[in-house]
């Protein structure tokens, strides 16, 4: 006699094994799929309606699992008794199942017919006057969908009442709730009327701001973003909504300042400042620049070139710079850290386009200079202005004295990543200077770089592949870039590859040559020099060079002509070929890998 997915459900539900009861749970969807709508309407919702005291691993499966369950399954208009389950689970002591059955409930909501706009509101009602504080701190989470289905049947009288149990909530005296009232406040000031935000919400927001629990405060202060957003009035965001954030601002708890520190920007954008208020919403962050706390002083740190493009550049040169040669001494690493990625923010366009390159030389390149030459300066400070500065190439040929600082740290031995940093800034330092100051001397940008490509990192050698093709450009442009190449960089290889015992050093070696050719606008004579010593190395000694030239000349055979591939590469492939059997395919031979290469390459020139 078979056994019916029900049935089959219960006896694992039932039984003494926990992982098995667990097991069956986080199926329960594919149980009910098995069983169709009638089936899990008439006999598995019942059945797990009847199961909500369970442990707390199985209630927050079922809670998850209910939620994928409407519409795929249950349609939204027979979704009811989904709902009253997920309405017990939201009252139940463990955290994280209410946090799940509220996150099931603002999945099923919207699916939800507008018909059963009075029994949502009638839960709401439950919740919000449980006598246990855990149902009231989740109604909290559920209030921005409900108030927008009665938005969708035009119920106003519903929405008015929702509005008032907010309040409610707000004034809760069990801390939890007023928490959860203010985590939840954006969401909900989202989704109510413009007309209803001076009335209602901002006073919600301002009572919530002023709560005697710091952790309260610390969540509300963003629900300034909102209403700002809503009101998308500056008179009256001015009115309303700056004094609780210059309150916030200024607030005994620094973990509100914190708060509003690193949401400044946002805050500032949502408030729709102009005029007096952009002056009195950077004073304010200018107060948190120089905060007593660090963690403080280091989130509004973080935010300078945000509030700059706010502000504007005049801000910038007459509050902002004052400031910075205090932040760039700060005592606290993680201030200066946070400085450094925001001033060099300050001068990438794309993120802070209103400060002129004068300004960057005059005011932010000291700053900037004296971080690098420090040498009691941290490396994670000094990584973060090295990793931007091929954003400062347009005037880069103009910063000689942290050019010639980046030039000291190419032989920094304590930090690797210092090292790979300033092997990212070459091909930039090219385009800046020229190809002619770039190669000039033996202490040259050149020599840096060559000598970085035999570093003993990986990661170095990589960076310093990745941008051979910009300096063949920079050459391009200013001569015959494959003649520069071959000559001041190629030829200065050979000897290198040729003496090298370090198999690593000729992969490098080969990828770079590999790098200068991506296309067949890749002059003749470059094409033929790479190919050549590509082809060289499909008989190295080492299976994994060999296999990264066979790698490599695959894409460029693409492009090059019939007289390159039958007087070199045809030729030089059948003696390869000769003494290399194509079809063994030995997972434990080093080769392997190489002849799958070689057959690549083979079809290539077929084709």
């Amino acid at each position: 006699m078979s056994i019916s997915p029900m049935q089959l459900f219960e006896e694992q539900i039932s039984c003494d094994d926990s992982s098995l009861r667990l097991d069956a749970m986080r199926k329960l969807k594919l149980v009910g799929e098995a069983m169709g709508k009638a089936e899990t309407l008439g006999s598995l919702i019942p059945f797990l309606a009847d199961h909500t005291d369970d442990d707390d691993e199985m209630l927050l499966k079922m809670a998850q699992e209910l939620g994928t369950m409407v519409p795929s399954l249950i349609p939204g208009a027979e979704a009811q008794p989904i709902v009253s389950i997920l309405e017990v689970l939201a009252g139940v002591e463990e955290t994280v199942v209410r946090n799940a059955s509220i996150t099931s409930l603002n999945l099923v909501i919207p699916h939800l017919s507008t018909s059963t706009s009075k029994s949502l509101l009638e839960m709401v009602k439950r919740l919000v006057s449980a006598e246990w504080f855990t149902g009231r701190v989740s109604s909290c989470g559920i209030f921005a969908s409900i108030y927008s289905k009665f938005g969708e049947a035009k119920n106003e009288e519903a929405k008015d009442e929702m509005r008032k149990l907010y309040k409610v909530l707000a004034e809760d005296e069990t801390p939890m709730v007023r928490r959860g009232a203010a985590q939840n406040f954006s969401s909900f000031a989202s989704v109510v009327e413009k007309e209803h935000q001076a009335t209602d919400m901002v006073v919600i927001y301002n009572q919530l701001s002023q709560d005697e629990q710091d952790s309260v405060r610390q969540l509300i202060v963003i629900g300034a973003t909102a209403i700002g957003k809503i009101l998308n009035d500056t008179q009256q965001c001015t009115m309303y909504v700056f004094p609780v954030v210059k309150n916030a601002c200024n607030d005994r708890s620094w973990r509100v300042r914190h708060a509003v520190a690193k949401n400044y920007p946002t805050i500032a954008l949502a408030l729709q400042c102009s005029g007096d208020l952009v002056d009195q919403m950077v004073g304010c962050f200018l107060g948190l620049l120089q905060d007593t706390e660090a963690e403080v002083r280091g989130a509004a740190a973080s935010n300078i070139a945000k509030i700059t493009d706010i502000a504007g550049q005049d801000m910038f040169c007459s509050d902002t710079v004052p400031l910075l040669d205090g932040l760039s001494k700060d005592p606290v690493m993680e201030v200066r850290s946070k400085l450094s990625t925001a001033l060099m923010d300050c001068t990438n366009p794309e993120e802070c386009g209103k400060l002129s390159d004068q300004i960057i030389l005059d005011h932010i390149q000291p700053v900037i200079q004296g971080m690098l030459q420090n040498e009691e300066e941290s490396d994670e400070v000094k990584i973060n202005i090295l990793r931007k500065l091929p954003s400062l190439t347009r005037i880069l040929g103009q910063m000689k004295d942290i050019v010639s600082v980046v030039s000291n740290l190419a032989s920094y031995m304590l930090n690797w990543r210092i090292r790979e940093c300033v092997a990212r800034i070459v091909p930039s330092l090219a385009e800046a200077m020229g190809i002619e100051a770039f190669s000039s001397g033996s202490k040259s940008f050149l020599a840096i770089w060559l000598e970085l490509l035999q570093d003993q990192v990986a990661n170095v050698r990589s960076a310093c592949v990745e941008g051979i093709y910009k300096i063949y450009e920079v050459a391009c442009s200013e001569k015959d870039g494959a003649a520069w190449v071959s000559k001041n960089i190629l030829a200065s290889l050979q000897p290198i590859y040729d003496s090298s015992t370090f198999y690593l050093t000729r992969i490098t070696h080969l990828m770079l040559y590999a790098s200068l050719c991506p296309s067949d606008s890749t002059p003749k004579q470059l094409l033929d020099e790479v190919v050549t010593v590509l082809l060289a190395a499909l008989s190295d000694g080492v299976p994994n060079v060999r296999t990264v030239a066979a790698r490599s000349l695959t894409p460029i055979v693409a492009f090059c002509d019939d007289s390159l591939i039958n007087t070199k590469i045809k030729p030089r492939m059948t003696e390869i070929c000769d003494g290399v059997d194509l079809s063994i395919a030995d997972e434990m031979n080093h080769d392997n890998d190489f002849r799958m290469q070689l057959r690549r390459l083979n079809s290539m020139l077929e084709a």
